[in-house]
């Protein structure tokens, strides 16, 4: 396991908080099955965070809520380009 954290939901988890930044240093040394994996939970918490009802006057909630929606789909984003060109056979 080449996961930051252990495994591939808390390595989300932490992309999501922002403690791991998705740069192509950090997601070369995965494997397209772990790439894969890595994806497939972004995706599960990308829904459970749009899923959630916040009140429009909340603000805070809000904000809070849309930066890590944010995080997660930039993450989702670079790991899709990382995945691609690792099938491509140029990493």
């Amino acid at each position: 396991m080449a996961f930051m954290g252990g495994s591939s939901f808390a390595m989300a988890q932490s992309l999501m908080e922002g403690y791991i930044i998705p740069s192509p240093v950090n997601l070369k040394r995965l494997t397209v099955e772990e790439l894969r994996e890595l994806l497939f939970e972004i995706e599960k918490l990308l829904r459970e965070k749009r899923s959630l009802v916040i009140d429009p006057n909340d603000f805070p909630s809000l904000r809070d809520r849309n930066q890590r929606v944010i995080k997660l789909q930039s993450a989702q984003v670079a790991i899709s380009n990382i995945l691609q060109l690792k099938l491509k056979g140029r990493i």
